[in-house]
Parts: C-alpha cells; structure tokens; sequence
C-alpha cells in the first residue's frame, strides 16, 4: 500500500498523518468493524475500509498492535484505550491521523476538494469577520482560502469532539489566518477553551484537495 505522508513537521514517533488515494486502499476490514458497515451502500463501505486499513498501516508504523475501529451510535470513531485519531474522506481521498494516546490527546484531520464551498455556502458557513475576509482576496485565492477555512472548522470538530461530547455549529467557531501554513480558531461565544488554542495546520495537497489538521498534545 503507498501512502503519502502529511504535515511532516508534527509527525514523528508518537503521531502519524497520512493520505492516499481511495482505490488503493483495498482489503479485508476486520470482521468486528464489518458489522458496522455491512448494510451499508457499496460507497459508503468503500469509505469505511479505506479509513481503517489507513489507520491499521499509521498504527503499525507507531508499533500499536492491531485492533479493530468500531464504530459509535453517533458515526464516530471508537479508538482502542491505547491510541487516538480521526478519519476523513473526500471524492477521491482519504486521510488519517493516529497518534499514541500517552502523547497525544485529540487530533483532528479533513481533506477537501477545492471548490466545493461555493460562496452561496458562506452565508451558513462563515462568521462576517470571514466571509469579509475571503472576499477582500484575490479571485483566484478564494476557492483555495474557503475552503481551507471549512477544513479548519471540520478539523476543529473532530479534534474537540472526544474531548466534549458536545457539537459545534460553523457560526460557533471563527478561523483566522496566522501564516502561510496555520490557522487559528476562536469561539464566537463564551470563553475560550483548551481545545482552542492549538493551531490548525493547513497544507495545499495538489491543485485539486488541500487538508487540515488539529493537534492537541496530552
């Protein structure tokens, strides 16, 4: 199986982020994480396997045994005790952040195709500080910025999610440019948070998807 690393520069011995193409991830699912997805559309079971054998590889690579990804009443991931991560898939992609739980405590990845969040998207999407902000770009940066923007939204989710318990709507959270490769995120009510302060990683893949990551360390 190739894989392609992603965001080099948080990865290391207790933390795995990878990508590779849908059709080549192919393969057995363990049959426990098979009973979550048996009934599903062939899609959708495509999906499914293509995020747990990418998991299974970033796990072997942090040396965690194998063990199956079961799936919660809310869709969600269910972790083994002894690793954390998160999973995402896009048209033709999937991605994957693993990391041992002793290190890391939350972790949210997304991979997205740009151009899907189209400006009629932006009203339900985006805050006014950032909608103001993607419109004062050039028109060809804005298709990349917005949909970075989401990304970071969607990488924020994952990342709190086994923290809280809690959902977060897109209006709840602001993202902010800080460089060419970070983002930050903020509540749009009530006080800050642990789960806010981390930055969010962001990285153009190619001409066609880009990816976001959100780390926080144990």
């Amino acid at each position: 199986m190739t894989i392609h690393p992603l965001i080099t520069e948080i990865t290391g011995p207790d933390l795995a982020v990878a990508w590779a193409p849908l059709v080549l991830l192919l393969g057995d699912p363990h049959p426990e994480e098979w009973e979550d997805i048996a009934a599903a559309a062939p899609a959708r079971q495509q999906e499914f396997v293509a995020g747990r054998l990418l998991a299974r590889t970033l796990g072997e690579t942090l040396g965690l045994p194998p063990a199956p990804l079961r799936r919660a009443e809310d869709r969600s991931p269910v972790w083994p005790s002894d690793r954390t991560g998160s999973l995402s898939h896009c048209d033709t992609l999937c991605a994957a952040a693993v990391g041992k739980r002793s290190a890391i405590q939350s972790v949210g990845v997304d991979v997205e195709t740009i151009g899907r969040v189209e400006s009629k998207l932006w009203p339900t999407l985006f805050t006014e500080r950032e909608a103001d902000y993607l419109s004062s770009l050039a028109p060809e940066a804005i298709g990349v910025e917005a949909t970075l923007f989401f990304s970071a939204k969607e990488s924020f989710y994952k990342c709190q999610y086994p923290l809280t318990q809690e959902w977060v709507g897109f209006q709840d959270v602001e993202v902010a440019r800080t460089d060419k490769a970070l983002l930050t995120v903020a509540p749009t009510n009530g006080a800050a948070q642990a789960w806010h302060a981390a930055p969010i990683h962001a990285v153009e893949m190619s001409e066609s998807h880009v990816a976001t990551v959100m780390l926080l360390p144990a």
